[in-house]
C-alpha cells in the first residue's frame, strides 16, 4: 500500500513538472492523446450512427406490418392475403402481456387510375382500432383515413404515388380491382392524407383504406380478415414469441415474424455489426500502439530516476509509469468523449449529414445515445489499453541502477 502512494506521488509530481512538458517525448505524449481521443470518437460514431440506422430501418419496417404475421398459408412472397382467416382466434393472442397491438387487416391489388394516368398498388385494409405507431412519423400532409361505423372512401396513399398521378390532399381517385367475376370492380376513393416511410418498394405501392372495401370485394363475411398482424413490446425476443403465437393458433395458420418477411434487409443491416466490432478493434488497437511508444520514451527518458529509485531499494518501479499512461488514457478518453458524442449530438439536433433513402431507407443519419454502450467503450478502452502497457512497462526492470547512474 505505502508503495503504491509513494508511486503515485512521483507520478504525480512527474505529471506536474514544467520539464515533463517541455520534453522531447511531449510531441509524442500528445500524439498518444490525440491517437486515443480520435479512436474513442470514431467508436462513439460507429456504434451510435450503427446502431442508430439498424433500429431506424427496423421500426420503419415493423410499422407496415408490426412484429409478426399470421395468416393463411401461401405459395408466394407477395403481400396479398387471397383466402381469409377468421377472428375467432383473436382473444388467445391478445391475451398474452406481452402483445401490444394486434391489427386486423386484409391485402389486394388494385389498379388506381386517373384520367391521364394510372398506378398499381396494394390496398391495405385496416379498421377503427388500427394502431398506426411509428408509422405516425411518415405522415407529412392531410390525415390518416377517418373510419368508423359507416364505410369509409378515405385513403392514405405516398407521395410517390402522388407525383407520379398528380394528385393532392382531398382529390377523389378511382380503383378498380380483379376478382373472379369477368369485370373488375370499381371503387371511387377521397385522398385524406400523404406519408413518406423512404422505403421505394413499399411507398411505391401500399395504400391505406377502409377493411370492409376489401371484405366486400372478396366477398368475405364481417368476421373474416386477411390476416393478423402483431405488434410485441419487445422486439430482441420476438424469435421466441413468434413460437408461442404458432402454439397458440390454429395449425392450418401460418406465423412469421419480420425477419423472415424482409430476411434481405436484417441480413444487410446485420453486417453492421461485423462493421462495428472491426472499427473498435481497429480504434483500440491504434490508440494502444501510440501509448506504448509515449510510455517507451518516457521510460527511456526517465532511465536515470529509475536507476536512483533501484538504488534506494524501491520495488516495482514501472507502476510509476502504468500511473502516468492511465493519466494519459484519462485525458484521451475525455476528449474523445467530447468530440464524439458532441458531434453526434449535433447530428441528432441539426440532421447536417444526409443519406440517399433509395439505399439507406432513411434520409439522414440517425444516431443512438446509450449510457451503457457509452460507459462500456470508455472502460473496455481504458483497461485493453493499459493491459496493452503492461508488457513495456516491464522493460524498467530491465534496467539495472549500475547501468542507469552510469548513462548520466
Amino acid at each position: 500500500m505505502h508503495n503504491f502512494q509513494f508511486s503515485f506521488f512521483i507520478a504525480r509530481r512527474l505529471i506536474g513538472t514544467r520539464s515533463y512538458k517541455n520534453s522531447v517525448s511531449a510531441p509524442i505524449i500528445k500524439i498518444g492523446i490525440i491517437a486515443v481521443a480520435v479512436g474513442l470518437s470514431a467508436m462513439h460514431i460507429a456504434v451510435g450512427t450503427g446502431f442508430g440506422l439498424q433500429e431506424k430501418i427496423r421500426d420503419k419496417i415493423t410499422s407496415f406490418e408490426g412484429h409478426v404475421r399470421i395468416s393463411n398459408y401461401e405459395n408466394n412472397n407477395s403481400l396479398i392475403t387471397p383466402t381469409p382467416i377468421d377472428i375467432s382466434a383473436l382473444p388467445a393472442i391478445k391475451s398474452n402481456s406481452w402483445v401490444q397491438a394486434v391489427n386486423l387487416v386484409s391485402y389486394t391489388a388494385g389498379i388506381l387510375k386517373t384520367p391521364t394516368n394510372f398506378n398499381g398498388v396494394v390496398v391495405k385494409g385496416i379498421d377503427s382500432n388500427y394502431f398506426w405507431g411509428d408509422f405516425k412519423s411518415f405522415l407529412v400532409e392531410g390525415n390518416f383515413p377517418t373510419i368508423g361505423a359507416e364505410l369509409s372512401n378515405d385513403i392514405l396513399i405516398s407521395k410517390s404515388i402522388a407525383s407520379q398521378l398528380d394528385l393532392k390532399v382531398g382529390d377523389r381517385i378511382s380503383a378498380y380491382f380483379m376478382t373472379d367475376s369477368d369485370f373488375p370492380k370499381r371503387r371511387s376513393f377521397i385522398i385524406s392524407g400523404l406519408y413518406f416511410s423512404g422505403f421505394p418498394d413499399l411507398d411505391a405501392q401500399m395504400i391505406f383504406g377502409d377493411l370492409r372495401h376489401i371484405q366486400r370485394i372478396n366477398g368475405w363475411e364481417h368476421q373474416q380478415v386477411g390476416a393478423f398482424e402483431v405488434t410485441l413490446s419487445d422486439f430482441d425476443h420476438m424469435e421466441l414469441r413468434t413460437e408461442q403465437l404458432y402454439d397458440a393458433t390454429p395449425s392450418p395458420l401460418d406465423v412469421q415474424h419480420i425477419k423472415e418477411r424482409y430476411f434481405e434487409i436484417f441480413n444487410w443491416i446485420s453486417l453492421f455489426d461485423s462493421n462495428i466490432a472491426l472499427v473498435i478493434l481497429i480504434m483500440i488497437l491504434v490508440g494502444g500502439v501510440n501509448m506504448i511508444t509515449a510510455l517507451l520514451v518516457l521510460i527511456f527518458e526517465r532511465t536515470q530516476m529509475i536507476g536512483l529509485l533501484g538504488v534506494m531499494g524501491m520495488k516495482r518501479i514501472q507502476s510509476i509509469f502504468l500511473i502516468n499512461a492511465a493519466y494519459l488514457i484519462g485525458w484521451g478518453l475525455f476528449w474523445g468523449n467530447l468530440v464524439g458524442l458532441g458531434l453526434m449530438g449535433v447530428q441528432q439536433a441539426t440532421s447536417f449529414v444526409k443519406l440517399d433513402p433509395s439505399t439507406y431507407y432513411v434520409d439522414v443519419v440517425p444516431v443512438q445515445f446509450d449510457l451503457f454502450t457509452i460507459i462500456t467503450l470508455n472502460m473496455g478502452t481504458f483497461v485493453i489499453c493499459l493491459l496493452m502497457l503492461w508488457i513495456p512497462s516491464y522493460i524498467v526492470a530491465k534496467i539495472t541502477p549500475i547501468r542507469a547512474i552510469e548513462r548520466r
